[in-house]
C-alpha cells in the first residue's frame, strides 16, 4: 500500500469509527438536547430510506410528542427528495399545524436545538410505537400535526373527479425494482390473476387504477385488461430499466419523485379496494384511508415486517389470491 492509499484508508477507517461512536451516543444525548427546547421537539432527519418510511418515523415522533405534550418540528433533508442541499422536503408537501409564531421566533433566534439523525433509533425513543399503532391512530396523528399543501390536495381531487368519477375503481400497486430485498417478488401473472378473481366476484367494478415504480408493469396491465378502463397517473419519474429511482439522488427530478409518490399513494386511497405488493407507498394509502379494503399479494420478510404492513397482512382479503405464488 503506497502513502496515498494509506492516507485515504486511514481517513475512511477514522470516519467509520467516529460514525459508530456517534450512533452509539446519540440515543443518550438526543433526549438531553430536547429537554432544553422550550417544549419543542426538534429533529433533522437525513436518512437514506424512502419517502414513506421517513413519514413513518414522523408518526412515531408525533405519538411521542402527544404523550409528553411537546410540539414537533421535523426537517426531512434526505438527498433523495430535496431540490437543494439543506432544504426540508417535508415542507414541499406539508404544513406543520402545531408550529406557532412564537416557535418560529425561537427557531430564527437559534434557541431551539435540533437533533440530527440518520436512523430513528438514534433518538432514543421507545421502540414500540410501530407495534402498538393502529391505522386509525396513525390517521389521527397525521392530520393532527400536518396538512397537505392545498395544491397537492386540489390536484388529487381534480384527478379523481376527472378519471374516477362515479366509477367503481379497483386500485393496483406493484412495487418492483429493489423491493425484492424486503419481500418475495410477485410474478406479474399472479397479480393479474388476483385482479381477475376480484373482478369476477365484483362485476360492478368498471375501472382499474394502476400505480408502479416500473413503467413496463403498467403497460402490461393495460394490455392484459383491455375490456375495462385502466387508469394511471402520468408520472415523469418511473423506472425504465428495473433500477430503483428513489435511491438515486443524482438522477432525475428529486422533487417530482416525492410529489408523484405522494400523489399515487393518495389516489390509491381513493379507490374502492386495493390490490398491492409490500410497499410503504401503498401501505400509506391505508393511513390516508383506514377503511380501504386491501388484498396483499406478498408478505414482507419477518425482519422487514414494519407498521403498517404488519397490520395489513393480517387484514388482507386473501380469498381473492390464487393458490400459488
Amino acid at each position: 500500500m503506497n502513502t496515498k492509499e494509506f492516507y485515504w484508508k486511514s481517513i475512511e477507517t477514522f470516519r467509520d469509527i467516529t460514525g459508530s461512536l456517534d450512533n452509539k451516543m446519540k440515543p443518550f444525548y438526543c433526549p438531553l438536547q430536547q429537554r432544553q427546547n422550550h417544549g419543542i421537539y426538534a429533529v433533522n432527519i437525513n436518512a437514506k430510506v424512502g419517502f414513506f418510511a421517513q413519514l413513518n418515523w414522523c408518526l412515531y415522533i408525533f405519538a411521542n410528542c402527544e404523550r409528553f405534550n411537546l410540539r414537533p418540528i421535523i426537517l426531512l433533508t434526505s438527498p433523495f427528495y430535496v431540490r437543494s442541499k439543506g432544504e426540508s422536503w417535508l415542507d414541499y408537501f406539508f404544513e406543520n399545524r402545531k408550529l406557532t409564531t412564537l416557535d418560529r421566533g425561537l427557531i430564527d433566534n437559534r434557541s431551539v436545538k435540533f437533533s440530527h439523525i440518520s436512523d430513528f433509533d438514534q433518538l432514543g425513543l421507545p421502540a414500540d410505537y410501530g407495534s402498538t399503532m393502529s391505522l386509525e391512530y396513525a390517521n389521527q396523528l397525521l392530520w393532527n400535526h400536518l396538512t397537505i399543501k392545498s395544491e397537492i390536495m386540489n390536484y388529487v381531487e381534480s384527478f379523481v373527479d376527472e378519471h374516477f368519477g362515479k366509477r367503481a375503481t379497483l386500485g393496483i400497486h406493484y412495487r418492483g425494482t429493489d423491493k425484492k430485498s424486503e419481500a418475495k417478488q410477485v410474478p406479474w401473472e399472479y397479480a393479474a390473476a388476483t385482479i381477475s378473481n376480484y373482478l369476477d366476484a365484483n362485476p360492478q367494478v368498471d375501472s382499474l387504477f394502476v400505480a408502479s415504480d416500473e413503467e413496463s408493469f403498467i403497460e402490461w396491465i393495460k394490455r392484459e385488461f383491455k375490456d375495462i378502463g385502466v387508469i394511471s397517473h402520468n408520472d415523469t419519474e418511473r423506472s425504465m430499466d428495473g433500477k430503483a429511482i428513489h435511491t438515486q439522488s443524482v438522477t432525475g427530478d428529486n422533487y417530482m419523485k416525492g410529489k408523484e409518490a405522494l400523489i399515487n399513494s393518495m389516489l390509491l386511497s381513493k379507490c374502492d379496494a386495493l390490490i398491492r405488493t409490500s410497499s410503504f407507498l401503498s401501505a400509506w394509502s391505508s393511513i390516508f384511508n383506514p377503511c380501504l379494503p386491501v388484498i396483499m399479494l406478498n408478505r414482507p420478510f419477518d425482519d422487514k415486517l414494519w407498521f403498517p404492513d404488519a397490520l395489513l397482512t393480517q387484514k388482507s382479503l386473501d380469498g381473492y389470491l390464487p393458490n400459488q405464488i
